[in-house]
C-alpha cells in the first residue's frame, strides 16, 4: 500500500447512510432517477442517462449514433484504453489522432487532415471521440468547427473532466454527446457508474432503451433487439447523491493541489504542464507534469520507492500490439508525452511529494 495514493477518496459512510434512510420503503429506482435529476441540473439541464460505467456510456453513445461494423471513428491516441474499447465492441475501426502541445489533447490540425483524407473515400469517418485528458479541456472550438463542416457527430469523453469548463459551459455539454465516469479514483466519485448526456432526444431515448436490455415498455417482457445490462445500480446512485452536492468543493480541492505543485515548480524550467485554451477551465483530476529531464522513468521509480503512487503519462494506444494496424495521424507528440509525463498524488500528500521531488531532480 502506498503512503501517498495517486487519487484517493475517503468514504463518507455517514452521508451514504443519510441518503439511504431517505429512500427506505421507496422504489429503489427512485434513487437512480434522483441522481439523474441532480446530475442534469449541473449539466445545463440536459437529459442524462445514468449507467454502470463511463465505458458503458461511451458504448451506448456509439450505439445511439448507429456506429457499426467497418465504420471509422476518430480516437485520440494519448488516452486510456477505455476510450477505444467501445469502438471495437461495435465493430468499428479507430483512426488515431496525435496530441497537440498546449492541452495535450486531440490535435485539430491532424483531425482536419484525417477528415480530408478519409472522407474523400467511399467510407467516411462517422464519429469523433474527444478526450479531455486529466481534466484539461481539448480545443473544442476548432474541433466543433471541423465536425460541423464535415457533418460528423462529436462524443466528448469527459470521464476525467467533471467540473472542467469550455467557454463557461461544462465539459461534456459542448459536443453532441458527453460521457462521464464516477469510478473510485475520479474527483467526483460514486465508486463506480457513469453517465451519458445529450440534448438530442432521439439519442437519449435510444441510449436509455439499450441500457435496460432493450426491454420495451409493456406490462410483459418484450424485446425486439439485443440490449445491455448497463443501468446504474441504486447503491452507486446513492453515493453519487452524496458527492454531487459537494462537486464544486471536490474539484476546487484538486485544483488547489495542482496549484501547489505549480507554485513549487515555477522556478524549475524542466517541469511544465498542460494549459487550457483561454476562456476554458481545467478541473485537474490528476496533477500531471512533464519532466524534460534525462530519465523521467527513473524519477518515477524513485518516487514509488519513497511511497508515492505515481503514473506515467498515457501509453499511446496506436503503439499497442492489438491496436497498431489502424490508421494514425502521427506527430510523435503522444510518444514524447508518454516518456516525459508523470502524474503525481492529486489528493493528500502533495507537499511531501514536492519535497521528495526537489531532492531527486
Amino acid at each position: 500500500m502506498y503512503k501517498h495514493p495517486l487519487s484517493y477518496n475517503q468514504i463518507d459512510a455517514h452521508g451514504l447512510h443519510e441518503v439511504l434512510l431517505k429512500f427506505q420503503h421507496r422504489n429503489h429506482e427512485e434513487i437512480v432517477l434522483d441522481f439523474e435529476k441532480l446530475a442534469s441540473s449541473q449539466l445545463l439541464d440536459r437529459p442524462v442517462v445514468a449507467v454502470s460505467s463511463g465505458t458503458a456510456a461511451l458504448h451506448l453513445a456509439l450505439a445511439a449514433l448507429g456506429i457499426g461494423p467497418g465504420d471509422m471513428v476518430v480516437v485520440p491516441t494519448f488516452s486510456y484504453v477505455a476510450s477505444v474499447n467501445p469502438v471495437l465492441y461495435v465493430g468499428a475501426k479507430p483512426v488515431w489522432i496525435d496530441s497537440e502541445e498546449t492541452t495535450w489533447n486531440l490535435c485539430p490540425e491532424l483531425l482536419e487532415q484525417a477528415l480530408r483524407k478519409f472522407n474523400a473515400r467511399s467510407k467516411r469517418i462517422k464519429a469523433i471521440i474527444v478526450v479531455h485528458n486529466y481534466g484539461v479541456p481539448a480545443d473544442m472550438a476548432k474541433i466543433m468547427r471541423l465536425a460541423k463542416a464535415y457533418k460528423v457527430p462529436v462524443i466528448e469523453d469527459a470521464a476525467e473532466a467533471w467540473g472542467a469548463s469550455i467557454q463557461g459551459r461544462p465539459c461534456g455539454t459542448v459536443g453532441d454527446i458527453g460521457v462521464f465516469s464516477f469510478n473510485s479514483n475520479k474527483t467526483v466519485t460514486a465508486f463506480g457508474g457513469g453517465l451519458l448526456t445529450t440534448s438530442n432526444s432521439k439519442w437519449e431515448k435510444r441510449a436509455r432503451l439499450l441500457s435496460s436490455q432493450a426491454r420495451l415498455p409493456k406490462s410483459h417482457y418484450l424485446f425486439e433487439e439485443v440490449g445491455y445490462n448497463y443501468r446504474m445500480s441504486p447503491l452507486v446512485a446513492a453515493y453519487g447523491l452524496v458527492q454531487l452536492p459537494k462537486a464544486d468543493q471536490l474539484v476546487a480541492n484538486r485544483q488547489e493541489t495542482f496549484s501547489a505543485y505549480c507554485q513549487a515548480f515555477k522556478h524549475m524550467p524542466a517541469i511544465s504542464w498542460a494549459q487550457p485554451i483561454s476562456g476554458d477551465g481545467a478541473s485537474r483530476w490528476l496533477s500531471a507534469f512533464r519532466f524534460d529531464i534525462p530519465n523521467p522513468r527513473k524519477l518515477c521509480n524513485e518516487l514509488v520507492k519513497s511511497g508515492f503512487e505515481v503514473r506515467r503519462g498515457w501509453n499511446p494506444l496506436h503503439t499497442m500490439k492489438h491496436l497498431s494496424a489502424f490508421p494514425v495521424m502521427n506527430s510523435k507528440k503522444a510518444e514524447s508525452l508518454f516518456r516525459q509525463v508523470i502524474c503525481l498524488p492529486s489528493g493528500q500528500g502533495s507537499d511531501q511529494c514536492v519535497a521528495s521531488l526537489i531532492k531527486l531532480i
